[in-house]
């Protein structure tokens, strides 16, 4: 099976599935040529895609090699630093910042590619490279102009690496509960505390959440009064700040990248966005690190499916591969299925996060083109801002379970080999596991989702997703007819989940994965009046995804809250 990392499936959604000239229209004044800036575009892939295949190579057999904490340093493998050079070496660090800073101002679907290619070759290296990218985008968006031509393009060079530092013994998923302190002395700030779990902890660039020590105790429990602080490691002036590095933790998978407490005497810091409001700054690092771990989530599946396909075509068993075995082919399909569904949500929700961005420069500057309406482009942007807080936290869920179950499936295929300590494919599992626990559980991720349904962002999917079948329903009717009938399935289980909030909860994550059904459905549709030979492969989504949705629909409707009764008495609460 053809191994190569930049493929087909992202080649089709990049040329195909984005109205680029309306894009570049948007961002800039003057022509566009936008077979020129696809070219662009691939090169800068082809040649990652390339340098991919060389770490995945390097990095392949020293998968068990740990990260170590040397007299306060932290020493990643050395498969880890010789990945992370090569992509230095080709200028191929922080591709999303601005060229002012050193980078390309590539879309966010550029570096969701990116990151999905770089997650398949090696997992742990993603994630220094995933937060290298998310640090600098924060700063390039709240820190001062001092601040960004100071670090800016010392992150592009690849000479400075970062982190954010979020979780304490107290404050995980609950950042209401975070009292690591900020205190301002004479204009300057410090910071006081210690965070743990915090990935790629022995970085030089530390973005902190910490409480204002002036509203300390008015604030505390909840997300006000945080500010978002950048602690260097070392100050300006040459000079040791006070950020350590006590432990570096060890772990199922990833273990290249660095997982550490971080301990902060006193370190100075620089403000980000405004005194007070970090949490919204830092929202935008969470929601981004969000759709990272989504690549994230898609590169391991991608890589564990394409290890498991390869394997059933060459494993003999009774005289034939086991692919040719009927309930192999079928978990195999499955897989397949999962991730290009993964794909289609994914490359969706960027692609709406990019145009957004590209209407909000329009709207930003003084142009007055004639076929662009402000007030119509000023909605349209209100509208993608729903969805892509709708669908963010759905792209999270779904991607990284799609991950745990395909690489299980992945180990399944291979049989008592896969179960081995070399398994390729159990390394990937290893490193799944983690994915649908940081940057927020599944669990959250649905319940955010549901926040989401319940101020109309549903609804304004589904509005969306009709006009589409709308256009489709001629090439496609028989899909496009069980689309339907599964939205009106949908909008008819919602009366179930609204009258209570708690029942709503119970159901989260069923109601999500109706939703994921018919948007999935709808996408993979839209992607065959591009490329009709993927109609196959629709269908057999919608076949399987519109059943599923039925099956929950019905568990919805049948049940009440009374069941978390029965819950306490089982467990005994």
């Amino acid at each position: 099976m053809d191994q190569q990392f930049f493929h087909d499936d992202i080649r089709l959604f990049l040329e195909r599935r984005v109205d680029w000239e309306r894009y570049f229209r948007l961002r800039r004044p003057g022509p566009v040529n936008v077979e020129e800036e696809l070219d662009t575009f691939r090169s800068i892939l082809e040649s990652l895609g390339q340098i991919c295949e060389d770490i995945e190579s390097d990095s392949r057999d020293h998968w068990h090699e740990e990260v170590r904490l040397e007299d306060g340093v932290v020493r990643v493998p050395a498969h880890i630093a010789s990945g992370y050079a090569k992509l230095k070496e080709a200028g191929l660090v922080c591709i999303m910042l601005e060229p002012q800073y050193g980078g390309y101002g590539l879309p966010t679907l550029l570096n969701i590619a990116y990151l999905e290619m770089l997650s398949r070759a090696n997992t742990s290296l993603m994630t220094i490279l995933g937060l290298q990218a998310g640090a600098a985008n924060d700063i390039q968006k709240y820190g001062s102009d001092e601040l960004k031509q100071q670090y800016l393009p010392r992150f592009t060079s690849g000479e400075v690496q970062g982190c954010m530092d979020l979780t304490e013994p107290g404050a995980g998923s609950d950042l209401g509960g975070i009292s690591t302190r900020v205190t301002e002395q004479d204009g300057r700030f410090f910071v006081d505390g210690g965070k743990i779990f915090i990935t790629n902890g022995g970085a030089e660039i530390h973005l902190v959440l910490a409480r204002d020590a002036a509203t300390f105790d008015q604030s505390k429990g909840t997300t006000n009064g945080l500010n978002l602080m950048l602690c260097p490691r070392t100050l300006p002036d040459g000079t040791k700040n006070g950020v350590s590095v006590s432990r570096v933790e060890t772990k199922m998978g990833l273990h290249g990248s660095p997982t550490c407490a971080v301990e902060f005497d006193h370190a100075e810091a620089y403000l980000l966005g405004e005194r007070g409001n970090g949490f919204r700054a830092m929202l935008d690092l969470m929601n981004a690190a969000r759709i990272g771990v989504s690549a994230q989530g898609l590169g391991i599946a991608e890589g564990a499916y394409r290890q498991a396909r390869t394997y059933a075509g060459e494993r003999i068993q009774f005289g034939a591969p086991i692919i040719e075995q009927p309930l192999v082919k079928s978990m195999l399909t499955l897989m397949a299925l999962d991730i290009q569904a993964s794909r289609a949500l994914l490359y969706h929700t960027a692609t709406l996060i990019d145009q957004t961005e590209a209407l909000e420069a329009y709207l930003a500057s003084d142009r007055d083109e004639a076929d662009f309406d402000r007030t119509e482009l000023q909605a349209e942007v209100e509208r993608n801002h729903q969805l892509v807080r709708f669908f963010t936290p759905l792209c999270k869920y779904y991607a990284t379970e799609v991950a745990s179950h395909v690489t299980r499936s992945a180990i399944q295929v291979h049989g008592g080999i896969g179960y081995m300590s070399e398994s390729v494919v159990g390394h990937y599992h290893a490193d799944s596991i983690i994915t649908t626990i940081y940057e927020g559980t599944s669990e959250i991720q649905a319940s955010f989702a549901l926040r989401e349904m319940a101020k109309g962002a549903l609804f304004t999917a589904l509005d969306q997703l009709r006009t589409d079948l709308e256009t489709l329903s001629t090439d496609f009717p028989e899909p496009v007819g069980q689309l339907k009938n599964a939205i009106n399935v949908l909008s008819e289980t919602l009366p179930s989940l609204m009258e209570d909030p708690s029942y709503a909860l119970l159901n989260a994550k069923r109601v999500s994965d109706m939703v994921i059904s018919v948007i999935v459905g709808g996408e993979l549709l839209l992607q065959c009046r591009s490329e009709p030979r993927r109609i196959e492969l629709a269908a057999a989504y919608i076949n399987r995804t519109t059943l599923e949705l039925e099956m929950h629909a019905k568990r919805i409707k049948s049940g009440d809250a009374s069941r978390l009764e029965r819950y306490d008495k089982i467990l005994s609460v």
